[in-house]
């Protein structure tokens, strides 16, 4: 998968010389135990060594180990010797992937990494080229000598090669500057990597809950650091609009911000209004900033469910006879969806007009999902488009809505994706199935039909499930998934042979953000179950290995503290992340329910 770039820019430890090797699946579409808590404050004296005792593993023993690499590279060998880079060291090859080497590699490190020389010079300490023969997304790393060599398949790969380099270093490449070091070592080291799936997606839910453009791209970081390659922006619900509308500003006007939020268990609603959205300058700013990071951004614009808030400011576009919604200060499954007139539809292609000249990625989503057929059903001017569209009966509105935004879509040079609902009257052709139900066959549906689908069940990929049964958990939506149950995936497994396995694009992890009033929180979320669906995503599924993860990842978390994420502890939540006695506590009732519906 490329990473398109706007038109417009806005603002487990192995013995030395044994290879760590992870082959490529062959379903990969082508192209396409408690740890030991750290010791008694003043042992370790640097952030590095911190970094091996989480691991509970001498450094003497950590220098004879390969590094630990998340997600786990196809292959990795130690070898001989190691590189020095001070702020003498220069980067050369080509000048575009040089300078994304050196957008990660400065902040991480504090050194300039000059430019030497023009495309074809090898006179750098880091020497970067291109090359078109490795697949999309694949590089190589090799430090020989005295040089670091690097070879991308494109503008992706250098990325994900600089990820890579940035995680050879020691953890303080995590904090700001790489807290005032002035030199490095580079560990003698071959690297051969590259996907297993083209597409490794993170969900972002700011329409929930809204959260500020520094955030937003604060987010991008860390999923650039795991190598995932597309943002999912959830950018409207009931509950929000967050996309700026200039064609109808009074989605900016009133379907920004609710008036208070109610969560399912509490007696009283907070009385805090609620609220935001993005310029559309921001938006590009947001798509420019990602794309230099070898990600791209899919915008999700929800119809024809989910749909109150944007009601509540146009209500002539709602199912007549029944209230004018306002913007949903409560959580749930509202009745509100659209109506299906040429009228609305003229809305929804403008609306959708508006979001393709700030997202150039090839893909886009248009939800689908959750938009109940009580008001078409008790509508007699529902039944009578149903009729006139030649529908058997109002409850096909969704798929003659499906079909026609297709069409609109794709006569725009885009493929459409959705929510697994869309095929619940039959197949849906040309639409990329986000399969999420888990407790359907959605997904083989889909595959039984020839529909390409991207993975994201509830069971393995929804990261707003508490990340383990404790009653120290602060209040979430539910449901259990914990660390080693979102390692355990495997997005092939509902492939029936070759041809079905290839239109598995690959997978998705989802932060809703209904309990996630706060970025930290919806980091706590998200690390590290997404350490581990990263690895899922990237590596390849004959080499899982937990033990060795859990090995790496005691290490890499020592990393993520280190640059400021709110990330979860193995051994559990720390005494500011837990709910508490208050209002944000772990309901007993709801622990109870959700143990009773799990076992």
């Amino acid at each position: 998968m490329q990473v398109v770039a706007p038109d417009r820019v806005g603002a487990g430890a192995r013995t030395p010389g044994l290879t760590h090797r992870v082959r490529p699946s062959a379903s990969r579409p082508p192209r396409m135990s408690p740890l030991p808590r750290p010791p008694a404050p003043g042992v370790p004296q640097t952030l590095s060594q911190l970094a091996w005792w989480h691991g509970d593993l001498t450094q003497e023993s950590c220098s004879m180990s390969l590094p630990a690499i998340i997600p786990a590279p196809q292959d990795i060998t130690a070898t001989e010797g190691a590189l020095s880079l001070s702020s003498d060291s220069t980067i050369s090859g080509e000048p575009a992937y040089a300078d994304a080497l050196r957008r990660i590699l400065t902040p991480a490190t504090g050194l300039p990494l000059r430019q030497a020389g023009g495309v074809d010079s090898a006179d750098g300490t880091i020497v970067v080229s291109e090359d078109t023969s490795l697949e999309p997304e694949h590089y190589t790393l090799e430090v020989a000598g005295d040089q670091l060599t690097i070879t991308a398949a494109d503008l992706a790969a250098a990325n994900w090669a600089a990820q890579t380099l940035r995680q050879l270093l020691d953890t303080e490449a995590y904090l700001p500057a790489g807290g005032g070091r002035t030199d490095w070592q580079v560990p003698g080291v071959k690297v051969v990597d590259g996907p297993r799936y083209s597409w490794r997606s993170l969900h972002f839910d700011p329409a929930r809950y809204f959260k500020p453009v520094p955030e937003v791209l604060r987010f991008i970081d860390q999923m650039a650091m795991h190598k995932y390659n597309v943002l999912h922006f959830h950018l409207t619900e009931d509950q929000g609009w967050r996309f700026e509308s200039k064609k109808y500003p009074k989605l900016n006007e009133i379907s920004s911000w609710r008036r208070e939020t109610k969560n399912h268990l509490w007696e009283e609603g907070d009385g805090t209004p609620e609220g935001g959205y993005y310029t559309q300058d921001q938006l590009r700013g947001i798509v420019a900033y990602a794309a230099a990071r070898g990600i791209n951004v899919m915008p999700e614009i929800e119809f024809p469910g989910h749909v109150s808030a944007a009601l509540a400011a146009y209500p002539e576009y709602a199912v007549p006879g029944f209230p004018t919604p306002e913007p949903a200060p409560r959580w749930g499954i509202m009745d509100d969806v659209l109506n299906m007139t040429d009228e609305s539809m003229q809305f929804v292609y403008d609306i959708w007009t508006e979001v393709l000249d700030i997202f150039p990625f090839t893909h886009v989503h248009i939800g689908g999902d959750e938009a109940p057929r009580t008001q078409w059903l008790e509508s007699e001017h529902s039944k009578k488009l149903a009729a006139e569209r030649g529908l058997p009966g109002p409850d096909h509105l969704q798929a003659w809505f499906t079909a026609q935004l297709r069409d609109f879509l794709e006569a725009r040079g885009r493929t459409v994706v959705a929510w697994d609902e869309v095929i619940d009257e039959g197949p849906a052709p040309g639409v990329v199935i986000h399969a999420w139900r888990a407790r359907t066959d959605a997904a083989k549906r889909a595959l039984e039909a020839g529909q390409q689908i991207i993975q994201a069940p509830t069971t393995y990929t929804y990261f707003d499930y508490y990340p383990s049964r404790s009653d120290d958990e602060r209040y979430f939506i539910g449901g259990d998934l914990p660390l080693e149950k979102a390692y355990s995936f495997d997005p092939g497994a509902d492939a029936a042979n070759e041809e079905q396995a290839a239109l598995i694009l690959g997978t998705s992890a989802q932060l809703w953000a209904e309990y996630s009033p706060t970025f930290r929180i919806t980091e706590y979320l998200a690390w590290p179950r997404a350490c581990a669906h990263a690895e899922v995503a990237w590596s390849a599924p004959e080499k899982k290995d937990w033990a060795d993860f859990e090995a790496r990842l005691t290490r890499h978390i020592a990393r993520l503290e280190a640059n400021g994420i709110n990330v979860r502890p193995l051994a559990g939540p720390h005494p500011w992340q837990q709910g508490g006695t208050g209002l944000w506590r772990r309901p007993d009732s709801h622990r109870k329910e959700t143990e009773a519906a799990l076992d």
